[in-house]
């Protein structure tokens, strides 16, 4: 046989192929569809031009260039050929690194601890004796600011002093400082610069407390408490003394730190005047002239480009001005009042508020310069203004009157050029010479740049102006913010992305600069070279500095390079005598600022794209979630809006108020996330549920072609749902797994409330799938496992069918079906393994939905018991029977006679039957039902507390179960636990703390139920107890006189039913201790045990069938006798004994009525059982203990008897 063409039928799918065809084919199908995951990976995986990285990168790359090298190390050695020149360079290039390290400082560690001062977690009111400690928390922070302060104040006090001893008319008249008289003419403008920068921190301190109330509230009430302490010292244990001095501490720090003098400070005690070293500042008019001429200037350069693309921090310039403005005007007010030019530069200092009203400066804290200039220097503001606060407010509503009609438009223009700026950064370079593509990158990483801070510049401006004059902000000015907040962190994820490119081309980049500058300056030296034997002092000291900037630049330029570098540049630049051009001039500053840029490119973009002030002014987020809802296209954004509302992590961590340094944090992450769920994904989880419902509805009711889009805005909601998984916090949120999760989840909820509407789930599951590309789990649930047997939830149902059709079994715990209630030659049974499997299935809660459901059966039947027990034909003759046997206790030895009850059955089957049963027997069902229900309730709880042992076997212990929650806690983290003000590094995410505290209540629930269990029988009997023993239902107390006839009534039941057995008739049973578990249980819930016990009765009913089956044994052993000696007589007359029918009938008769006694004998003992082992389960745990207990005793003695 040829197997080439054999054909397999085993191949169903394909049977025309071979069978390696059809292998090959699936081969060739998996690696297809293995192909496209890889790539559908590969893609997820690359870095696209909107793809935003994780915030916490693993490698950093660094590209601000530093050293570890001092400026003495920079100079080197050759600078000391000149004595003067070098101490001239090292001193102002000192002053100026030490400005730089304390505005570090300020901004690191000072500016972000007082910014979050008075905020409260999730904005609660705070606890008494709170506002005390947090502003104690704060007495540490507030020493370092002190003692920052004061070394500011000793910076500018040494910077004013320095150049006061250069720009002095009598250094010419003094030998010893001859020498100085060549500095005069160089401009040092870096030490301005720096004594600017130090005052513009200054000033962000005063404002920052000024502005913040929180300070002075806090304050206060902390100055009372000591006040107190200081009058009643005891009862704070401390001494009167030492709570004075603190008091006396706490007035110095509120005058020098929280009155708004940090800055006035400065200038009022610090000792700028210094006689004995021949240092005048006042009269000083060549120092008053260059501090005339460095304003100007420093406005000059702040004026040209105030507002443009390409400022930088020229608004900050603008605030440390204004205070070297006061500094000018304290120092020479007598000398410049009343003229015009100082007039006239005042103004134009003053009318930039009119463009600029308020400048963001840290946080929320802003400075606004009419305000500002016309509190420190009322009367030059009244000479320019009226009322600077009314100005103030003026300018504010005509600026944002300018941005309400050009936000749009200037947003528009700004995404516009950074998407093509962003494009040709991502591009390649087309160009092959290295000098073009060298100046391409750093032109494109200094554009850059330029455009993070002219947006993050505007975005503060127009919050800040908002909250100046308390104008709302409109919903779409809240996107066109929050979309130049998406442009900050673009340009920022750009420049990421070119890190790798940007760190090769760095140093060959700061290099090609320094050799232009380089360039420049050769030329110049050379001229100096040539007319050596001419130079004066000044062009001697351009020699020396042009060696110095050669050889600095021949290293990286840190920060102590540049400024070594700016301020010999100034020596150059001071004195030419025609040997350089103007546009020399130019091209240096041009260069060097290129350099300073491109080498701090780095930290200035990082503190552009800084996006920590939304924390401030996270209002408007709630808006933007809410815009993203309704405009679905927006959501590929959102990664750049979590990357910005990141930010605000490094302040909130350095709250230094509150007893945890993460407490404002995790709020803040709680407050984010909680809004993102709310406004946006728990939103649209709800909109997509209610769409597919909608369409399916609509086919299935025929209007299938009214579009639901026709009637609301259609919003196409994949965009949100194909955005990548956001980044939150340190938590990974992807919206559409949340949104197949929720739709899993209400699927699978609501199809188990009606189990028949799975074909409609499993439609918008379909459509689903369709629609949105949703893959869902099957939400066709199965009714049962294999073995299952009836479902308890149907059972629990239909609970009054069930009782009715069941017969109980309370020695094993199952219900056997009735045969009469079915025609089935199969019966049904329900065991505890049954139901153990419907909780596993349902869970545990069900069993308290059955005990629920039990409850309110049992109401509807306790009303039908009532009713039968008030009834006149029922109450008189239990009335009867009571008076009766309280008359003949003695009589009968308190035991109730069998006649009574047989009596009293017989006067009630005189009054009706039904169907063959009297209404005894009716109201026997009825006890019997109401044990039933009482008997499911018990299998229900036994198969509970088998389901849960499966579970249970898992846990090592039971007594001793470690709380997982508190296994979280810090102070478990700490190396020292003892020591509550330990910080532990990292934190657990919030759902880690909810699982724990989730296994916690599992574990507990288990333990719970499976130890002890849910006494479900105590429950109930309680609450039938109450209302069962009120005074309205006193005719109830009559039940335990009935009991007889109703076990009269059962037994009789019960042998019908066992005879059925073998006639194999529709009514038959084995058990049925139904009727003997509701017996006890109305007894307890009536309190009728005791009465009903005075009647011993089952002992009157053993005696009374012993009795009367000996009277039949009697009677059997005389008719024996009779026969015996009448077979005896027929004997000696040798003829066949004869028994005469009449004799036959009477001892079958005989034999019959002892069999039947016996039964009842038997039956009378089977309800005795049944009746001591129902009483157990309503039982006090204390009398049980005890009667155990006594049991006990009774074996000991019976042991002891028996030996």
């Amino acid at each position: 046989m040829n197997t080439d063409d054999a054909v397999y039928d085993t191949f169903r799918d394909q049977p025309d192929k071979l069978p390696q065809d059809v292998v090959y084919d699936k081969f060739r199908t998996f690696v297809r569809s293995y192909g496209q995951a890889l790539e559908a990976s590969e893609k997820d995986l690359d870095e696209g031009v909107g793809e935003v990285w994780d915030m916490v990168d693993p490698i950093t790359l660094d590209f601000c260039p530093d050293n570890k090298m001092t400026l003495e190390e920079v100079m080197g050695s050759k600078a000391k050929a000149d004595p003067l020149f070098y101490k001239v360079m090292l001193v102002s290039s000192s002053l100026a690194a030490e400005v730089g390290d304390l505005v570090d400082e300020a901004n690191n560690r000072l500016l972000p601890a007082l910014s979050t001062f008075g905020e409260q977690p999730e904005n609660k009111d705070q606890e008494d004796g709170e506002v005390q400690l947090s502003f104690g928390r704060m007495l540490p922070l507030f020493l370092d600011l002190w003692t920052f302060c004061d070394r500011s104040y000793k910076v500018i006090e040494n910077i004013v002093r320095q150049l006061a001893s250069i720009y002095n008319d009598r250094n010419r008249k003094r030998p010893n400082r001859k020498g100085l008289a060549a500095y005069s003419s160089s401009h040092f403008t870096q030490l301005w610069v720096a004594m600017l920068e130090l005052m513009t921190v200054l000033i962000t301190f005063d404002q920052m407390i000024t502005q913040n109330d929180a300070f002075h509230q806090a304050l206060t009430i902390f100055k009372r408490m000591i006040k107190n302490a200081r009058n009643q010292p005891e009862k704070y244990d401390t001494d009167a003394t030492k709570a004075k001095k603190f008091g006396i501490f706490l007035d110095k720090l509120e005058t020098d730190l929280l009155d708004d003098l940090i800055f006035q400070r400065c200038l009022d005690e610090s000792p700028f005047e210094c006689p004995e070293e021949g240092i005048s500042v006042r009269d000083n008019l060549m120092f008053m002239h260059e501090f005339d001429f460095q304003m100007r200037e420093l406005y000059t350069y702040i004026r040209s480009s105030h507002g443009e693309h390409n400022e930088i921090d020229r608004r900050g310039m603008y605030v440390g001005l204004c205070g070297l403005y006061v500094m000018y005007f304290s120092f020479f007010r007598d000398k410049i009042r009343g003229k015009a030019e100082d007039k006239k530069f005042f103004k134009t200092l003053f009318d930039v508020h009119r463009k600029v009203p308020v400048i963001h400066l840290y946080g929320n804290t802003t400075f606004s310069p009419a305000e500002w200039l016309g509190r420190r220097i009322p009367d030059m503001a009244n000479a320019v203004s009226k009322d600077p606060m009314k100005d103030h407010a003026i300018a504010c509503k005509a600026v944002l009157g300018e941005y309400e009609q050009d936000l749009e438009t200037i947003v528009s223009k700004l995404f516009q050029d950074v998407i093509v700026w962003a494009c040709r950064f991502e591009s390649k370079a087309l160009t092959s010479k290295t000098e073009d593509l060298i100046s391409r990158r750093a032109f494109m990483i200094t554009r850059g740049v330029h455009f993070a801070v002219e947006i993050s510049t505007l975005v503060k401006t127009v919050l800040d102006l908002h909250v100046s004059i308390d104008a709302p902000l409109t919903v779409k000015k809240v996107i066109l913010l929050c979309k130049c907040v998406e442009l900050l962190k673009t340009v920022l994820t750009t420049f990421h992305r070119k890190s790798s490119e940007i760190g090769n081309l760095m140093s060959i980049m700061c290099e090609y600069i320094s050799f232009s500058l380089q360039r420049v300056l050769v030329p110049f030296k050379r001229r100096l070279k040539e007319n050596q034997a001419k130079l004066d002092e000044t062009q001697i000291d351009q020699m020396s500095a042009i060696d110095l900037m050669q050889k600095v630049l021949v290293g990286a330029p840190t920060r102590n390079s540049l400024i070594i570098l700016k301020n010999a540049m100034q020596i150059v630049t001071s004195k030419t005598g025609g040997l350089m051009k103007p546009d020399d001039f130019d091209r240096m500053r041009v260069y060097l600022r290129r350099l300073e840029l491109l080498a701090n490119w780095q930290p200035t973009l990082i503190d552009a794209c800084n996006c920590s002030f939304l924390y401030w002014h996270r209002a408007i987020i709630p808006k933007y979630f809410e815009e993203v809802f309704r405009q679905p296209a927006l959501a590929p954004n959102l990664v750049y809006m979590f990357s910005a509302l990141h930010d605000p992590a490094r302040i909130l961590l350095s709250s230094g108020h509150l007893a945890s340094r993460k407490a404002l944090f995790q709020a803040y992450v709680k407050e984010t996330e909680q809004e993102l769920m709310d406004l946006l994904v728990h939103p649209l989880c709800r909109e997509i549920e209610n769409t597919l419902r909608l369409n399916i509805h609509s086919v299935v009711l025929g209007q299938g072609r009214h579009r639901l889009e026709a009637n609301a805005a259609y919003r196409d909601y994949q965009h949100l749902l194909n955005i990548p998984s956001l980044r939150v916090f340190g938590k990974r949120i992807n919206i559409r797994d949340f949104v197949q999760n929720h739709l899993e989840r209400q699927f699978y909820n609501l199809t188990t409330l009606q189990p028949n509407d799975w074909q409609t789930y499993e439609e918008m599951r379909a459509l689903a799938k369709e629609k949105y590309d949703m893959s869902l789990t099957d939400a066709h649930l199965p009714r049962q496992i294999l073995d299952q047997g009836l479902d308890i939830i149907e059972i629990t149902r239909s609970i009054n069918i069930f009782v009715t059709k069941y017969a109980y079994n309370m020695n094993s715990q199952f219900f056997l079906e009735r045969p009469s209630s079915t025609e089935s030659k199969h019966l049904h049974s329900v065991h505890i393994r049954h139901v153990a499997n419907s909780i596993k299935t349902h869970g545990t809660g069900m069993m308290n939905t059955t005990v629920n459901f039990v409850f309110r059966f049992l109401a509807s039947k306790f009303h039908v018991f009532s009713q039968f027990l008030f009834d006149d034909h029922v109450k008189s003759p239990l009335l009867r029977d009571i008076k009766w046997m309280d008359d003949h206790r003695d009589e009968f030895k308190n035991l109730y006679p069998m006649k009574r009850a047989q009596k009293f059955l017989k006067d009630i089957r005189r009054l009706g039957v039904d169907n063959g049963q009297s209404y005894l027997d009716l109201f026997r069902r009825l006890i019997t039902e109401i044990g039933n229900a009482l008997g499911y309730v018990r299998m229900v709880r036994t198969g509970g507390m088998c389901a849960i042992s499966g579970s249970i076997n898992f846990v090592p212990s039971l007594e001793d179960i470690p709380s997982f929650a508190e296994l979280l806690d810090e102070s478990n983290f700490r190396k020292n636990p003892d020591d509550e003000d330990e910080e532990v590094e990292g934190d657990l995410p919030e759902s880690t703390r909810e699982a724990a505290a989730n296994v916690d209540a599992v574990i507990q629930n288990q333990v719970k139920k499976f130890s002890e269990g849910s006494d479900y029988f105590k429950l109930l009997e309680g609450v039938f107890r109450e209302k069962m023993n009120n005074k309205g239902n006193q005719h109830l107390q009559n039940f335990y006189a009935i009991i007889p006839a109703l076990t009269l009534s059962f037994m009789e039941h019960m042998i019908a039913n066992k005879d059925g057995l073998s006639k194999k008739g529709r009514e038959c049973s084995f058990s049925d201790d139904g009727f003997a578990l509701g017996v006890v249980f109305i007894l307890k819930a009536l309190n009728l045990n005791d009465k009903f016990e005075s009647l011993h009765w089952f002992e009157s009913a053993r005696q009374h069938f012993r009795e009367e089956s000996a009277k039949i044994e009697q009677q059997v052993a005389a008719n024996q006798a009779q026969e015996a000696a009448a077979a005896k007589e027929s004997k000696k007359k040798k003829g066949e004994p004869v028994r005469s029918q009449e004799k036959e009938g009477e001892l079958s008769t005989l034999n019959l009525s002892a069999n039947r006694l016996k039964q009842r004998l038997r039956e009378v003992l089977l309800l005795t059982f049944s009746f001591k082992s129902a009483k157990v389960f309503f039982k006090d745990k204390r009398i049980q203990k005890d009667e155990d207990e006594e049991e006990e005793e009774e074996e000991d003695d019976d042991d002891l008897d028996e030996a």
